[in-house]
């Protein structure tokens, strides 16, 4: 009796689903003798994302800083929060799955109510990457007298799903005659996330903004922009060069901290950030499977499955320069100062596959703080606008396919606001654009080997064989039951498979 094939099984991602969900969330705020809302910036935080059976429940917070105007034309910053929760179904659950969620803003509004509270309204848009898991079974080793035509196929098994809070700081130079320090607003992007020697290493960078009086007669508001990058390891037990990384990086807001010092005449601000980062980790290994197999004694039988296999197809990131040009509405108004801008969100509204090119389309939203003056009045006082900057940009990627699933981020990297004339402002913004292709594909994996019957075996002392156009020495040995190998040795000089009927002999060693 021949011996059976070892049959083990292996925990593998089977596929990828890509789910998108918007929500709108209220909160209010209270502002004593609010006079006028210059600006509100948020940014929403997922501190929690777990399965729940086929449930995904979501829970986090999206922290709001306001700068409002106060009767006395005093300006005033409040930190406000409000936390959010939802629950996603995450569709046919076969077996485990795992997943990361990205949450980003993509609209707010805000309205002062009377004169104590301000209404902020934003919509929040969820992405979340659901690997579903399952079992592979393969063949390790066949038996003594079954001959096995194996192939190679790549098996993605989920490592890890982690998350890490950890701390970064970072000192920026404000120079002289500071008074004080109103505020800093910060945005945190990720580069890329690369797997080194059993570590997750996180390419990131913050962009800051930070508002400050000068110690003038005025007491002028002023800001100071900057950036800095950094990287941070995350330590995966059993990864290698062979896994990819998928990560979510989060600026914890209500931790950010800003301790001013001066030295030698110059203030110099040290901001503290608390950051949350969660990876999922996925090894692509290789492993043999069986293609056919055959007995030179008896006869067997293969029971074949799909197994559904996802793999990172590329993954490629640039960073895009856009510009607008906006003009106030009251005619009566002129723009004397810039005090502070940032960019709050971006809105992806379109990822879609072009051949060798994925069109990205978007809007990024800039938030200006500027000082105007009222003809009429003759006064002058603060205010702020909203730009909207739409961008449109072709990334190229060869090695994307149609049925591919593309999973697009993008990050605020910087933004710089001038006055072009007495009404018009020209912004410039910078947008880090990634986009990673998933591939979800199907290999025929081996589910059982049955071995059957005993078989006749050609006891002719020679045979002859044609051979058909097409056919291997693989299929002419199955047919004969005989080994390929003598085969082959007894037929040098005939080339397998040929277009034209070949003749092969076989000689039957007897013993």
């Amino acid at each position: 009796m021949a011996n059976k094939p070892n049959i083990n099984t292996i925990d593998a991602v089977c596929k990828m689903d890509v789910i998108t969900k918007q929500k709108q969330i209220e909160c209010s705020c209270l502002a004593t003798n609010s006079k006028n809302v210059l600006s509100v910036t948020a940014s929403p935080v997922l501190e929690k994302c777990e399965k729940e059976g086929k449930f995904i429940k979501l829970e986090g917070v999206v922290y709001t800083k306001i700068l409002y105007e106060d009767n006395e034309n005093a300006n005033c910053v409040i930190d406000n929060k409000c936390s959010f929760a939802e629950i996603i179904d995450a569709g046919d659950n076969a077996g485990e799955f795992s997943c990361i969620c990205d949450v980003n803003l993509c609209d707010l509004e805000f309205s002062l109510v009377g004169s104590d509270e301000i209404k902020i309204n934003a919509t929040l848009n969820f992405e979340i990457c659901v690997f579903r898991e399952n079992q592979a079974k393969i063949v390790e080793s066949d038996g003594e007298d079954i001959f096995v035509l194996p192939k190679q196929v790549k098996i993605t098994t989920n490592l890890c799903n982690k998350k890490e809070e950890f701390a970064q700081g970072y000192e920026v130079n404000l120079g002289k005659n500071v008074a004080r320090v109103l505020d800093c607003y910060s945005t945190i992007s990720q580069k890329d996330a690369t797997v080194e020697n059993g570590k997750v290493i996180l390419n990131c960078s913050i962009n800051n903004i930070v508002v400050y009086e000068m110690a003038d007669e005025n007491l002028t508001i002023c800001n100071a922009v900057s950036s800095f990058d950094f990287n941070h390891s995350i330590d995966v037990e059993g990864c290698n060069t062979d896994c990819k990384a998928m990560s979510k990086v989060n600026l914890l807001s209500d931790k950010l901290q800003v301790i001013c010092e001066e030295v030698d005449g110059e203030m110099l601000a040290q901001i503290n950030y608390s950051i949350l980062a969660q990876c999922i980790v996925l090894n692509e290994t290789s492993v043999d499977s069986i293609v056919d197999a055959y007995s030179t004694s008896n006869e067997i039988t293969i029971t074949k499955y799909e197994q559904g296999n996802v793999e990172i197809a590329g993954q490629v990131s640039t960073n895009e320069k856009i510009d607008t040009n906006l003009v106030l509405d009251n005619e009566n108004k002129t723009i004397e100062k810039i005090y502070s801008y940032s960019c709050n969100s971006i809105d992806l509204t379109k990822v879609i596959n072009e051949g060798n090119y994925v069109l990205v389309e978007g809007v990024a939203y800039c938030n200006i703080i500027y000082e105007n003056f009222d003809r009429e009045t003759q006064l002058k006082g603060n205010a702020s606008i909203v730009a909207e900057m739409p961008f449109s940009t072709k990334i190229q990627m060869t090695d994307v396919s149609e049925n591919d699933i593309l999973v697009a981020k993008a990050y605020p990297m910087g933004v710089d606001v001038r006055i072009k004339r007495s009404q018009e402002l020209d912004v410039l913004a910078e947008v880090k654009l990634q986009v990673t292709a998933v591939r979800n594909s199907s290999v025929n994996l081996v589910e059982d080997i049955e071995i059957g019957e005993p078989k006749m075996v050609n006891d002719c002392a020679l045979s002859i064989y044609l051979v058909e156009s097409g056919k291997t020495y693989w299929d002419v040995a199955k047919q004969l039951s005989i080994n390929i190998e003598e085969l082959q040795n007894q037929n040098v000089d005939v080339q397998l498979p040929s277009e034209n009927l070949e003749r092969i002999v076989y000689y039957k060693q007897l013993v």
